[in-house]
């Protein structure tokens, strides 16, 4: 008796054991998905795909669960159809832009996807979100100056005198970003105070300098034009409810900064007595295009340093970029052809780099989109809206519209051509 009761006890034991690491290893992958799809918002991944990512990664590990994406608001359901029961999470995270922890979470999830283990993928996916910011803030903050600067010439045609100005400008905003980082209270005016800032030094120099040029470029990453391109792609997506809040938010971001620009340029016209107004003439003083190959690989390592991407993913991104850059830059049809064709370039230019590379194509994309977005088109809008010329305003909003929807068509025909030979999903893509 006593032996039958020893191996009863013993079977007794190893089912329970046996069912403590099944729920370990249930929790452990609900553990990464959550982990996984918090870290796809906080590092800018395509907002349209993320709900199909984790859903793709949840079929790969068995997991019965459900994602449910709102503009800051992540929602996961985990049900358990043996107990008839379910789990909700919802994840709080603001979508951030980090092109190297992306490629870093990417990596680990082609591994999960192609069958690796869930405990280690768990700890490389910890030690991502824990590491720090691969640049310095000062680095940073240069970056932003060297893009506004050369982004003068290159997108607005300034001068070298708007160059100086503009780079000046932009080493405020960044100064003021690092201030808005650390103070969320001045967070929520950061645009704003920095659109006025930077309209007030550019109508101070409006008669030696190109007053659109200096201001645009002044506040150039702040423009809402990939955000605007990004609604449009969810909203093609079939996801209507996170892209429509993102279309008004981005329209709504661009009167924010065109607001305070033209309030900006008062308070300088209030403070000085004087109120010049300016002239096409200011703004025909460009420079020489050969220029622009010097120029542009600067403005292309700028934005990828404020989107955090590592040097080794520079050359891919900067030569994504000047392809989008130089299809738009020789093509004479109008604005609408002129954005498809360039973005459909972008978007076989950065295929292509991920085919050759194995590495994510997403990261090169972005950065050519980011050069075709209309975002200032959205605040010149704006600006003619508030000033003297409202009709001129809301053609401005709406050519800024249709060109979102231009480069959405370009890139997704880019898509169309080249998934059907080279894979058989959309896997973290646009």
């Amino acid at each position: 008796m006593e032996a039958i009761s020893a191996v009863a006890t013993a079977a007794s034991v190893a089912a329970n054991l046996g069912i403590h690491r099944d729920i370990a290893d249930i929790l452990s992958r609900q553990s990464f998905l959550i982990t996984i799809a918090k870290a796809l918002i906080l590092y800018g991944a395509p907002t349209h795909r993320i709900e199909e990512t984790c859903a793709l990664l949840a079929r790969k590990m068995e997991v019965d669960a459900s994602f449910a994406l709102l503009p800051g608001l992540m929602t996961i359901s985990f049900s358990d159809p043996e107990t008839h029961t379910s789990d909700t999470r919802h994840l709080r995270c603001t979508q951030g832009m980090d092109m190297y922890k992306l490629s870093k979470v990417y990596t680990i999830a082609l591994d999960v996807l192609h069958g690796g283990g869930i405990e280690r993928a768990n700890k490389e996916l910890e030690k991502v979100t824990v590491e720090k910011g691969y640049y310095p803030v000062w680095v940073t903050v240069l970056a932003w100056t060297t893009s506004a600067a050369f982004v003068a010439p290159l997108a607005f045609h300034g001068s070298w005198l708007d160059t100086a100005l503009a780079g000046l400008c932009g080493l405020i905003v960044g100064l003021l970003g690092v201030v808005a980082a650390k103070l969320p209270v001045y967070g929520n005016v950061f645009e704003v105070t920095s659109s006025i800032v930077v309209g007030f030094i550019g109508k101070a120099f409006a008669e030696r300098v190109c007053f659109s040029a200096v201001t645009l470029a002044g506040v150039v990453i702040l423009l809402p034009g990939l955000l605007l391109t990004q609604s449009i792609m969810e909203l093609a997506s079939r996801n209507i409810v996170s892209g429509a809040v993102r279309m008004f938010y981005a329209l709504m971001y661009a009167f924010f900064l065109g607001f305070g620009l033209s309030l900006g340029s008062e308070l300088w016209d209030f403070v000085s007595g004087t109120n010049y107004v300016a002239t096409p003439q200011d703004c025909m003083r460009g420079l020489n295009p050969w220029w622009f190959f010097l120029i542009f690989p600067a403005v292309s390592t700028s934005i990828n340093i404020v989107f955090n991407a590592h040097p080794s993913q520079w050359i891919g991104m900067t030569l994504v970029s000047s392809v989008g850059f130089t299809v738009s830059y020789f093509m004479t049809a109008g604005p609408q052809v002129t954005a498809s064709i360039a973005a459909f370039a972008v978007g076989i230019a950065g295929q292509m780099y991920g085919r050759l590379t194995g590495k994510l194509s997403y990261v090169p994309l972005l950065s050519g989109v980011l050069l075709l977005v209309p975002g200032s088109v959205g605040v010149r809008g704006v600006l003619a809206l508030i000033g003297s010329d409202p009709s001129q305003g809301f053609n401005f909003a709406l050519v800024m519209v249709n060109t979102s929807v231009a480069i959405t068509l370009g890139v997704f025909c880019s898509a169309l051509v080249w998934y059907p030979f080279w894979r058989k999903s959309t896997f973290m893509n646009f």
